[in-house]
């Protein structure tokens, strides 16, 4: 793993990013369409499977973290983040009016011609690319960032997240290893 390259190489606090609902990106949602509308969260129009996968992942990462974190001798020598960005933004798709997003959340704020403006061949950027008015009022920028508000809510979280115990450094926490960590993780 290469956390566990940068350990021997000396680091001693790393974050360590989960994915985003990747059944939420609109290149996803376009190019994986499925003509079965069982196929989509009622809740938030993304594609289930797709998310599935991505929360898989994000567990699996999360295992992997706090086996390595529970190796690390002597104990407390290296504190590892699980940087949560899945909850964040499913928050954020489900409730859009509450970050200040548009309705049509998943629409790209630059991007092509088609739906949610996500289009193969024209890019933010290309000639032909809509770009919306108020970038702030979207969660999607690109069709693989997100907007610099949406990373702004989702970092206020993550900082408003961590706690530091009796003792530790600030940033400190537990995450139920035997050494401290920083958990930087949304509820989903």
């Amino acid at each position: 793993m290469a956390v566990e390259r940068l350990i021997r190489h000396g680091a001693t606090t790393l974050v360590v990013p989960g994915v985003i609902p990747v059944g939420c990106a609109p290149p996803v949602l376009v190019t994986f369409a499925d003509p079965d509308p069982a196929g989509y969260d009622p809740r938030t129009g993304c594609l289930e499977a797709i998310n599935d996968l991505a929360a898989h992942h994000n567990a699996l990462l999360q295992d992997a973290l706090r086996e390595l974190q529970a190796k690390q001798h002597p104990a407390g020598a290296v504190t590892v983040v699980y940087a949560d960005f899945f909850g964040p933004v499913i928050e954020m798709v489900t409730s859009p009016a509450k970050f200040g997003f548009e309705d049509d959340v998943l629409t790209l704020c630059c991007g092509g011609p088609g739906r949610f403006n996500y289009n193969k061949k024209v890019f933010c950027g290309d000639p032909g690319a809509i770009r919306c008015r108020d970038p702030s009022a979207r969660l999607f920028w690109d069709g693989v960032h997100l907007t610099e508000a949406a990373y702004r809510y989702i970092a206020a979280g993550w900082l408003n997240s961590i706690e530091s115990p009796a003792g530790s450094s600030a940033g400190a926490g537990t995450n139920g290893t035997t050494a401290p960590t920083a958990t930087l993780e949304f509820p989903c």
